[in-house]
C-alpha cells in the first residue's frame, strides 16, 4: 500500500484543515478534545505528515463546521492521498498546497522561459498576466493581490532561498504596457541585490529540454523530500516521485552553465529598464 505521508495532496488538505480551524477559532489541543485524537495526530495531519482517513477527515469537518462542495472537496484529497503526483485542472485547485511548500520551503527554484516568476512580480504585472489567461478583471484583481501576499516568504523568517530563472524573451516582449514593464524591471533590480535572491537571465535561442516543458519551480525544504511543481494553460501538476523530481534537479546545473551569471543578469535588466525609460 502506498504511502500518504507528505504526498501533493496531504499537504492540501493539512493546509486546508489549518486554515479551517483557525476560522473556527479552536486550538490543536481544543480539536483533538473534541475528536478524541492526540495532539501531535492533529499537528501531522495539518503539516501533511501523515494524512486522516476519508472518516477522521469528516469528523473534523463536522467539528469545524465545513460542508458543502468545500467539504467534498477536502473529502476527495483524503480518498486520494496516498498519490505521489497531482495533476489538476485549474492552478487554483493546488494553491493551498503551493502556499505550504513555499512556506517551509529551504529553496525555491523558479524557471520562466516567458515571464516573471511569481514571486518577484509587481501587482500591475501579475493583474496583466491573469488577464491574459482569461481571467475577469474582478478575479485578476484578487488573485494579483494573492499573488503579492505570497511574497512575503521571501523576507520571513527563516528566510527562503530563491533561484529564479528568467527568459530573455519575457523581459524584452512582455505581455503587458510599457510602463507596466519598467515597473517589473525596477522591482528585478531591486530583487537581485537582496542576499536571498539569484537571478539568471536566460539568453534568446537556448534550445534546452529544461525549457521546452514550460514553466517550472523546485521547491526543497530542511527535512522533507523536494518537489517540483509544473503550471500550464488550465492545468497544473506536482511531482514527488523521486525519479522525476531528479530530473529537474539535475537540469538546474545545465540551466546555470548557459544563463547569465547573477552579475551580468542584474547588468542587462538594469540596462533593459534604462532603455524602456528612454523609448
Amino acid at each position: 500500500m502506498a504511502s500518504n505521508a507528505d504526498t501533493p495532496r496531504a499537504r492540501a488538505l493539512g493546509a486546508e484543515l489549518r486554515q479551517a480551524r483557525s476560522h473556527k477559532g479552536i486550538s490543536t489541543r481544543k480539536l483533538a478534545e473534541l475528536i478524541g485524537r492526540s495532539g501531535s495526530h492533529i499537528s501531522r495531519w495539518e503539516t501533511g505528515k501523515l494524512a486522516p482517513t476519508e472518516a477522521d477527515t469528516a469528523t473534523v469537518l463536522a467539528v469545524l463546521g465545513v460542508r458543502g462542495s468545500h467539504r467534498e472537496r477536502l473529502l476527495e484529497l483524503a480518498r486520494d492521498a496516498s498519490d505521489p503526483n497531482w495533476v489538476a485542472p485549474g492552478a487554483d485547485k493546488q494553491l493551498a498546497m503551493l502556499m505550504e511548500y513555499e512556506r517551509t520551503a529551504s529553496t525555491i527554484t523558479n524557471v520562466e522561459p516567458l515571464m516573471v516568476p511569481g514571486l518577484l512580480q509587481t501587482y500591475q504585472y501579475a493583474r496583466h498576466i491573469l488577464s491574459a489567461f482569461g481571467a475577469p478583471r474582478g478575479q485578476a484583481e484578487t488573485n494579483a493581490h494573492m499573488r503579492i501576499g505570497r511574497q512575503h516568504v521571501l523576507t520571513d523568517a527563516p528566510p527562503k532561498k530563491l533561484i529564479a530563472f528568467i527568459g530573455e524573451s519575457a523581459l524584452r516582449f512582455p505581455p503587458c504596457s510599457h510602463g507596466v514593464m519598467i515597473e517589473q524591471l525596477q522591482r528585478l533590480s531591486q530583487s537581485a541585490q537582496r542576499d536571498t535572491v539569484t537571478l539568471h537571465v536566460l539568453p534568446h535561442g537556448l534550445a534546452l529540454a529544461p525549457l521546452l516543458c514550460g514553466s517550472w519551480l523546485l521547491i526543497e525544504f530542511p527535512q522533507a523530500k523536494p518537489v517540483v511543481h509544473l503550471e500550464h494553460f488550465g492545468s497544473s501538476t506536482t511531482l514527488t516521485d523521486g525519479k522525476a523530481v531528479n530530473q529537474y534537479r539535475d537540469s538546474v546545473a545545465l540551466l546555470q552553465k548557459h544563463a547569465m551569471s547573477p552579475a551580468e543578469s542584474a547588468d542587462f535588466i538594469s540596462k533593459l529598464s534604462k532603455q524602456k525609460e528612454k523609448s
